[in-house]
């Protein structure tokens, strides 16, 4: 070691009779104030930033926030249900489908078709009547029935349903009900049924939609056909991800109830 590193860490001798002497390290002690100097001077200038700690680490916002649920009534169409299920597909989008029983024992395979695209198959009745002018028997039987063939058909089961136009009572419910179904109705509804006008249909559901939405639509209008690119669009872009009704866990009481179809 040199001569002055030794002089650093011994203590020099005291003088006689006196305390000992205080030594000062030029050197280091003009280094320090040279670095202190600095760290103001880059302070000052905006050239340094001392950021404040976190208090915790936040986790990102999703990137699709909210959750609407796309149904299509009737059905299934022959001329329509192929051309519907290759647009659901391309946009990547999952929704359901309330069939009408008659119509998916006489075309079995688009009702398959359906499921094995990974959407969800529900019943709409079997002969699409208005179910509070029944009897409970046929009222049971308009369930049992539809319910039977989209179970057959699927290998699932089936627990939900929408009463034809709304239309429904208390009674209906609890038939319903004691048959393992589920009432579903919805929260928008571009009345697209009777609308020629897919700008029109667009507009109505973007007015409507909202978080936790059932959206309302017919599987064999051309319009809606038109419309539906646009409303998958607009809707992701305003946050919406798309799920069926069991994924959005609807509650069995109904929805927004509205007129007839």
């Amino acid at each position: 070691m040199k001569s002055r590193e030794v002089a650093l860490l011994k203590e020099p001798p005291a003088p006689s009779g006196g305390a000992p002497l205080l030594t000062i390290d030029l050197d280091l002690t003009l280094r320090r104030y040279e670095a202190m100097l600095l760290l103001i001077i880059l302070f000052l200038t905006g050239s340094l930033f001392i950021a404040p700690k976190p208090a915790a680490m936040l986790p990102p916002a999703p990137r699709y926030p909210y959750r609407i649920a796309l149904t299509f009534d009737d059905g299934p169409h022959p001329l329509f249900t192929d051309s519907l299920l290759r647009l659901l597909r391309d946009n990547n989008v999952h929704a359901t489908f309330f069939v009408v029983g008659r119509l998916a024992m006489e075309y079995p395979n688009l009702a398959g078709e359906i499921s094995l695209a990974g959407h969800e198959l529900e019943g709409h009745t079997f002969t699409h009547r208005n179910l509070n002018r029944l009897s409970d028997k046929d009222v049971t039987r308009e369930l049992v029935m539809t319910k039977g063939i989209l179970e057959k058909i699927t290998g699932k089961q089936s627990l939900y349903f929408r009463p034809p136009g709304g239309r429904y009572n208390g009674r209906v419910v609890n038939l319903a009900a004691a048959s393992g179904l589920s009432m579903v109705l919805w929260t928008v509804f571009p009345k697209d049924h009777e609308e020629p006008n897919p700008d029109v249909i667009l507009a109505r559901v973007l007015a409507q939609a909202s978080d936790g939405g059932v959206v309302l639509l017919h599987s064999g209008v051309p319009a809606t056909y038109q419309a539906l690119p646009r409303i998958i669009r607009e809707l992701r872009s305003r946050g919406y991800r798309f799920v069926t009704i069991s994924e959005l866990n609807a509650r069995p009481a109904p929805l927004h109830l509205v007129a007839d179809k």
